[in-house]
Formats: structure tokens, C-alpha cells, sequence
């Protein structure tokens, strides 16, 4: 796949553990104990169910970014 390494950047203040992105991509996020999400670094996923996620995610907790955004 010559996709376009992404990461996701998570505000956990705005997260309310919904859940909504672990059913989107359930190999790339996780709610803990603490019903905050996580990224899972190296997740199974799709870069489609990725941006899925984070597009259908309640309260905008999460941010989408793409390698050639990040500062060097």
C-alpha cells in the first residue's frame, strides 16, 4: 500500500469515550479504563476507516496528520 503514513492527534479533554472510533478502527484506537481514547501507533487500519474515525468522531476529539505535516 503506498498510502500516506498518518497518525492521530488526540484531545483528551474533549473525549468522552463514545466509542464511535474503535468501531470505525478497532485495530488503530482503545478506550481505557479511564474511558479516554488511544491511539494504537502502527494500528491495523485502513488510512480510509482512520479518517472515518476521526470525521465521525461526536466532539472532534481526535485530528488527523499526515507525515508531511509534521514539523521536522
Amino acid at each position: 500500500m503506498n498510502a500516506t503514513p498518518i497518525r492521530v492527534e488526540i484531545d483528551r479533554e474533549r473525549c468522552i469515550g463514545s466509542g464511535v472510533c474503535t468501531f470505525q478502527a478497532p485495530g488503530s484506537f482503545d478506550v481505557g479504563d479511564d474511558a479516554k481514547v488511544r491511539w494504537i501507533e502502527g494500528g491495523s487500519d485502513s488510512p480510509e476507516a482512520i479518517r472515518a474515525a476521526v470525521e465521525n468522531c461526536p466532539t472532534r476529539a481526535l485530528r488527523l496528520v499526515e507525515e508531511k505535516e509534521r514539523p521536522r
